[in-house]
């Protein structure tokens, strides 16, 4: 199924959920590093400014958003090009074939 647009209909769902991991993944990886980080660390965090820090986070967040959002993309199949595919007509069975459905599905093993 599409949308209006023409694209799937499943990008706006991994849309979302590339956002919200993406929001974890930010929540996630500074308090980790508050918690089990070096001081030293911490101390140069602080030192870097309120700004500087904001825009760091906010780097983050795009970074791990845009990534997730690559890693969520659903890849086709090869069976599923097959399946877009326009639907096969088989050709009229012979009256001399006595079970012609039969037949009609065998024809591809000959």
């Amino acid at each position: 199924m599409a949308r209006e647009d023409g694209s799937p209909a499943w990008t706006a769902g991994h849309g979302r959920l590339a956002l919200i991991a993406g929001a974890g993944l930010t929540l996630l990886l500074p308090s980790a590093l508050a918690l089990y980080g070096p001081l030293e660390l911490l101390d140069t965090a602080v030192r870097l400014g309120n700004a500087r820090l904001a825009a760091g986070l906010a780097t983050l967040f795009v970074v791990s958003t845009g990534c997730l959002r690559l890693l969520l993309r659903r890849r086709r199949l090869p069976e599923e090009d097959v399946d877009d595919g326009p639907p096969v007509r088989h050709a009229a069975a012979s009256l001399d074939v006595k079970d012609a459905p039969a037949a009609a599905s065998r024809a591809h093993l000959r």
